[in-house]
């Protein structure tokens, strides 16, 4: 999960799932939308999708610092599987996982996306260092 407007890498790819082009931020993230073009269960993925500040209100704040709630922010990937079910999902780097606003973070994801219904909400977990623009 990342705040929208932060300096950012633009990857720029033709997405054939979704007809258009797509804009991710980091190797990874194209990585995994690659994995999800290949994947037969995916009808269509959003990129970078923003998380409603009104709702983000109704999030439980505990253990989460409360400026996280006065951000915006966007979701790594927001898939739709061809039965129609949703899914989410966050990507982090191994060296971030001992974070903990990163921990706090994706805590924000979890509980936001479970309050919108999304039983489908996972972290996919990329084993190289982070590396700082």
């Amino acid at each position: 999960m990342e705040k929208p407007g932060k300096k950012l890498r633009d990857i720029r790819f033709r997405s054939e799932k979704n007809g258009q082009v797509m804009v991710v931020h980091s190797e990874a993230a194209r990585a995994y939308s690659k994995y999800l073009e290949e994947n037969e269960d995916v009808s269509n993925y959003e990129a970078g999708r923003p998380l409603d500040t009104g709702r983000l209100k109704s999030v439980p704040r505990v253990d989460i610092r409360g400026d996280y709630f006065k951000q915006t922010w966007m979701t790594d990937f927001c898939i739709r599987y061809q039965d129609g079910t949703v899914g989410v999902r966050e990507i982090i780097c191994t060296s971030d996982l001992n974070k903990r606003a990163e921990v706090e973070k994706l805590e924000l994801s979890r509980r936001y996306w479970s309050l919108m219904g999304v039983k489908d909400w996972k972290v996919v977990v990329i084993r190289q260092e982070s590396k700082q623009l």
